[in-house]
């Protein structure tokens, strides 16, 4: 008679443990409380899933299932209900520990529950389909028991290395542990208590499979002759489980594969994952969600998304025997050229996204460093393969991403000094943004940039001090290497379009234009409410189709893909600019701008009926080739716009709307010298908008009574403006009203407010127009495909500043430009520029598109200089 499986002794040696003491610079000791009891509910559902699969097996060995059921219909079935009380309890486990989010680890009982209710592989061992290959001890008895010993024995070693992962984590967790990365080395650990179950499984397994015919009893991923070569790989897919679904349910990234010397799975764990996307395109993925993580850094992402996008176009161009890599020399030969190129490419972007998102240059590092392993991971590849020498395409990846390393080293952007430039100082002190005023001593010279302070302190003597104060990202970067970029002199800017408008209070050119387009910016602020009914056509039959640099399109009068007009698509004007400032804001959290461009490049290639064809023309080219080439030239171009564009800012250190509104509204209004509160420098008046406070104005019931209430004076200017916030962004929107202009806050998060560099130009505009041009070259089309790119946003199902958009609204497109000139506007919606910095900005980004297009062309083509 076969043993009983030892149910009792799988919950021991599991474990269940005691909460730890929390650590002062890890998770709390309510989080900590949190992942080890969601673990240890994970660890009873493992033990009586177990439980069940192996008492499956014996049961079907020994004749005993019920009438007609097949092994495999018991594997479905929880007889008894046991795993679905061991699920329960898992929900009833985070009810009770887990009101407060641990920062990794488990995140919820149903990912708990779904990631170790089967780590048992029995079909890896025995075949897809037990019922055809388990034997009965009716038939053939030896084989029956062998089987039944096989079972046993996974199950034993799977509980047992599951039980030593959860010690060496209770014990990693008391002892510092923040992130992921360090639970990676408690997966596989080695124990005595470990060794001596799998000693005792092999023993079960050489004792009842001697003399079986292996390959009938196993025909599994673990068909074999001999039985050392069995246990090998039932020891295998015993760890393969484990780790599988610790990854699942932990989250740790560790690879489950058995690798060659040359980084290669031999043997993969678990299935493959099935993708329809390139291994480019599933890299550049990996990128965009580690900038997301990141601070907001557009200059560092776009150079990153750059770098990457070399790294993987050098190890694909390895491969061709036309296209020139870019940094390197490299060319390799292949009996499997799709293959190795996917080995190289991604050894290359995981080496390099390693490197630019490591702890010392990226935020949450840890949490991408997991995601970038288990990318790898389900490649089949291993992380530890380092060696840089040999033909294997895993050494090429190595070497062309070390040579990208290298390169960022010595390539301007201070990146050892995690991007800092110390040579930059403000000639205007911080504005504290919480105090709804500006002191006119911080500021010596209202037409330069003036840092933001997102914090106020107050000193001893009850005067607010600014904290939190923002320094210039990327003040440096205008002698950053470029791709395509060039110029005379290394001191000249690489695209100078000469200065902004100037605050002069001469009445000059200038000193007009300058308050028109504040005065603008106020307009469209008073405009940022679902409130006001007005009504517009956002579709492409009414927008878009501009010449360069203006906003004077009215338009297109039939799509051009169907021949049909365009259906209207009308929207409060309201929840419009709200939400083309939040769509395009790609500020915290965000792939940022040149990342977002990335995103819409994506959704290009993925719409369904579009062909890869280069340019327009020529042979469908494979996903890879074409993801390859659009990053390479797209990502240089974005990579180029914020070389030229954050020189700009460096040399004209452009003022934001923020204090261009305080400081001219306090200074008063400009538009009538007979009137109160005149000063040359102040607010243009429109009535209705920009107003002075009066007797009559502040009088009960009248539009400033409020704002008097308040504490202001009579001859303050008031403007009609979005006042900041709501108190529960959730369900409420503040609309707009009367608040002093001296006070005035862009719609953005109170946290952000605005970038943390100048203004002119705009960096949105820039990266937007610049991106937009190599889109259209590169597909040979202004078009999105079927002449319609859309965004949908249903009601109060996207805004985050504030509830929103009241109704149901769809952005739309139909050229690339228009995408771009959307982003453009809706910098001055969210109160973040003036409409200078976005004009300049979509004729540099025209230039440098075209220009960075036309030189990855000659990459492509193998015509570039060496």
């Amino acid at each position: 008679m076969p043993r009983r499986f030892p149910y009792p002794a799988i919950l021991a040696a599991v474990g269940v443990f005691l909460v730890p003491a929390a650590q002062a610079d890890g998770p709390t000791r309510k989080q900590v409380a949190c992942m080890l009891a969601l673990n240890a509910a994970g660890a009873h559902v493992a033990a009586v899933s177990v439980a069940a699969a192996t008492r499956c097996v014996r049961d079907a060995c020994t004749g005993k299932l019920a009438g007609g059921e097949t092994a495999d219909q018991c594997l479905a079935a929880d007889r008894g209900g046991a795993v679905g009380r061991a699920e329960r309890r898992t929900v009833a486990v985070a009810g009770r520990k887990c009101r407060e989010a641990p920062p990794f680890g488990p995140q919820s009982a149903q990912e708990v529950n779904d990631a170790f209710a089967a780590p048992l592989r029995l079909h890896a061992v025995f075949g897809p389909e037990l019922a055809a290959v388990l034997k009965t001890t009716a038939t053939d008895r030896a084989a029956a028991g062998c089987q039944i010993a096989a079972a046993k024995g996974l199950a034993l070693v799977t509980l047992a290395e599951l039980g030593e992962f959860n010690r060496c984590k209770r014990f990693k967790l008391r002892h510092g542990a923040t992130s992921a990365l360090a639970l990676q080395t408690c997966v596989g650990v080695e124990t005595g208590r470990l060794a001596r179950t799998r000693n005792a499984a092999q023993a079960l397994v050489s004792r009842k499979c001697e003399g079986v015919a292996l390959a009938a009893a196993a025909p599994g991923e673990c068909a074999a002759d001999a039985l050392p070569d069995l246990f090998a790989c039932v020891g295998f897919q015993a760890s393969c489980g484990t780790c599988n679904a610790v990854n699942g349910g932990d989250h740790v990234g560790r690879a489950c594969h058995q690798f060659n010397d040359v980084g290669i799975a031999t043997r993969y764990c678990g299935e493959r994952p099935v993708t329809t996307q390139s291994v480019a395109r599933q890299w550049d993925e990996e990128m965009l969600a580690a900038i997301r993580r990141d601070n907001p850094r557009p200059p560092v992402h776009a150079r990153n998304l750059f770098h990457v996008s070399v790294a993987m176009y050098d190890a694909w161009a390895a491969y061709d025997a036309t296209a020139r890599p870019y940094l390197t020399h490299e060319r390799a030969t292949s009996t499997d050229v799709e293959r190795d190129r996917a080995i190289a490419i991604s050894f290359a972007a995981y080496r390099v996204l390693s490197e630019r998102y490591s702890p010392d240059l990226a935020l949450n590092a840890g949490a991408s460093q997991v995601s970038f392993d288990t990318r790898l991971n389900a490649l089949g590849l291993d992380k530890t393969f380092t060696d840089t020498t040999g033909s294997g395409p895993a050494a090429l990846g190595n070497r062309i991403a070390a040579a990208v390393i290298a390169s960022g080293k010595t390539d301007g952007s201070n990146e050892d000094g995690n991007y800092a430039d110390p040579s930059y100082h403000p000639v205007n002190q911080p504005l504290i943004v919480k105090v709804p005023d500006i002191d006119f001593a911080t500021v010596a010279d209202p037409n330069r940039w003036q840092p933001l302070a997102l914090d106020k302190m107050i000193g001893q003597n009850g005067v607010p001090l600014p904290g939190k104060i923002q320094t210039f990202v990327g003040s440096q970067w205008g002698d950053v290497t470029p791709f395509a970029l060039t110029r005379a002199n290394p001191t000249d800017l690489y695209l100078d379009p000469g200065p902004q408008p100037q605050l002069t209070g001469l009445g000059d050119a200038t000193d007009l234009t300058f308050k028109a387009q504040v005065q603008q910016v106020i307009e469209l602020s008073s405009r940022l409410t679902p409130d006001d009914p007005t009504m517009i056509d956002i579709s492409p039959a009414s927008l878009g189709n501009n010449p360069l640099g203006t906003n004077d399109g009215h338009g297109y009068p039939v799509n051009p893909a169907t021949g049909q007009p365009y259906t209207p698509e009308l929207v409060k004007r309201g929840d419009f600019g709200r939400l083309i400032a939040e769509y395009w804001a790609d500020g915290p959290t965000s792939e940022t701008p040149p990342g977002h461009w990335n995103v819409l490049a994506n959704s290009v290639a993925d719409t369904a009926g579009f062909e890869r064809r280069f340019r327009g023309a020529g042979p469908v080219l494979d996903p890879l080739e074409w993801d390859v080439k659009t990053y390479l030239a797209l990502n240089a171009a974005v990579h180029d716009a914020a070389i030229a564009c954050w020189g700009a800012k460096r040399k004209y250190d452009g003022v934001r709307p923020i204090t261009m509104i305080r400081y001219m509204g306090k200074k008063g209004q400009s538009s009538d010298s007979g009137q109160a509160s005149f000063h040359p420098m102040g607010l243009p008046l429109e009535p209705g908008v920009i107003e002075l406070i009066t007797a009559e104005s502040s009088a009960a019931g009248e539009r400033h009574a409020d704002l008097v209430a308040a504490g202001a004076q009579l001859g303050d200017v008031a403007i009609v403006a979005w006042p900041g916030g709501p108190a529960d962004p959730k369900t409420q929107h503040s609309g707009t009203r009367w608040v002093l202009a001296k006070g005035w806050v862009p719609y953005q998060r109170a946290t952000f407010v605005t970038p943390a560099f100048p203004g002119y130009f705009s960096g949105h505009s820039t990266f937007s127009r610049s991106a937009a041009e190599v889109l259209t070259l590169i597909t040979g089309s202004e078009f999105f495909p079927g002449g319609l790119g859309e965004f949908v946003v249903r009601q109060n199902g996207f805004l985050q500043f504030e509830a929103g958009p009241s109704g149901d609204v769809t952005l739309q497109w139909a050229r690339y430009f228009d995408a771009a000139d959307q982003a453009g506007q809706s910098r001055l919606w969210g109160g973040i520029h003036v409409e200078a910095d976005d004009f300049t900005g979509r004729r540099v980004g025209d230039q440098i598109g075209i220009a960075a297009l036309n030189k990855a062309l000659t990459y492509f083509d193998g015509t570039a200089a060496p």
